[in-house]
């Protein structure tokens, strides 16, 4: 109970003060932490998304023996916000034989979906108060948590189709077109590769995922080993990324956003980038045990110390997720960039018989376990 609620029932208050208290704390469960959860959230979101290009430019000028953005401030860690100020003045041009409508509206397509996704990820045991309570690091933790994930993650290509055919021209609406090819040759490999765990966890909820793998004592990624190789695969083909990235190569047909200029374009990278995290973040919790800590006896040391257990748990997921991000960085400076005819190939004819091989593999596992 509130602070509002308990002084006003130590004081006999009268049924009208009460009842305002009641309605008070029902208004602070039910909009006010959720509403806070989402700002926090997003503010968290959009700084990682900025400084993960950054982060991705130094490792580039490492791996490449070169130094990388260290101008706009120390260690050029100002850079995201240059970028964002010149995206921000830079004039916003529309096509003469663009759609404006939609041409303005397909930016939002892609921007959007790529952060709902983080909503349903739990990112460490709830924190405990004061008074008592208890409150989770999720903003809606549901029970087909990963399967909103894949639903909504995938309803960008509708921003990539849109960009493309309402620029009015052919060579965006082709870079568009190659983008959808793309992503449904990877998104069922990627979608089974996540049944697999979804099995061994035995719930779609991402905090059931990550109990189980605390109650097993390993990460998925041992036993879902060829699920994690699928998985990583399917998730750079997803996001457009080296050597995937020929929706947007500079040496293929030009690329869907060709005729998008300031903030505009703006949205498409942000979105490539925020997706890019959200992929990071679920194989953090698929495959590497989310916010647990390694060699730590999780419940002893929250039931000691919650809070502390708490923010250790976020420091060890983001770790992870840096892990898996730094993974994107290394393939995109070590891989050269595939045919179309390859990259089709490889989706169809290599990762869907591999995926579908081993959910076959894990059910068998599974029964054999139960029985």
């Amino acid at each position: 109970m509130s602070r509002l609620a308990r002084s006003a029932g130590n004081r006999g208050s009268t049924p009208r003060e009460a009842k305002r208290a009641m309605t008070y704390e029902v208004l602070l469960n039910t909009v006010g932490w959720p509403l806070a959860k989402i700002v926090v959230l997003l503010a968290a979101v959009l700084t990682v998304v900025a400084y993960i290009g950054w982060f991705e430019r130094r490792l580039l000028g490492l791996f490449q023996s070169r130094l990388g953005p260290n101008r706009v401030g120390p260690l050029g860690l100002l850079q995201p916000v240059a970028d964002g100020l010149k995206l921000f003045l830079k004039e916003d041009i529309v096509p003469l034989n663009a759609r404006p409508f939609l041409f303005k509206l397909a930016p939002v397509f892609a921007f959007f979906p790529a952060f709902l996704g983080f909503a349903v990820v739990s990112w460490a045991l709830p924190w405990a108060t004061p008074s008592g309570r208890h409150h989770g690091f999720v903003v809606a933790d549901v029970d087909l948590g990963i399967l909103l994930v894949l639903a909504v993650s995938s309803l960008g290509i509708f921003g990539i189709i849109l960009g493309g055919w309402s620029s009015g021209s052919k060579y965006p609406l082709m870079g568009s077109l190659r983008s959808a090819s793309q992503m449904l040759a990877y998104e069922i490999p990627l979608t089974l590769s996540v049944i697999a765990v979804i099995l061994l966890g035995g719930s779609f909820r991402l905090s059931d995922i990550v109990a189980a793998q605390q109650k097993l004592g390993a990460y998925f990624i041992l036993p879902g080993l060829l699920a994690f190789g699928v998985y990583l695969i399917s998730a750079v083909a997803e996001t457009n990324r080296v050597p995937f990235d020929l929706p947007e190569g500079e040496s293929e047909i030009i690329g869907f956003h060709t005729e998008y200029s300031g903030m505009r374009f703006g949205f498409f990278f942000v979105a490539e980038y925020a997706n890019m995290v959200l992929i990071s973040v679920i194989a953090a919790s698929l495959f590497l045990g989310g916010y647990d800590l390694p060699g730590v006896d999780d419940a002893a040391l929250y039931a000691a110390h919650p809070n502390l257990a708490s923010a250790l748990g976020v420091f060890a997921f983001a770790a992870k997720s840096a892990l898996f991000a730094y993974f994107y960085v290394w393939i995109r400076a070590t891989f050269p960039r595939y045919r179309y005819d390859q990259l089709l190939r490889i989706g169809w004819v290599v990762l869907l018989p591999i995926a579908l091989a081993n959910v076959a593999l894990v059910a068998l596992l599974k029964l054999w376990l139960l029985r």
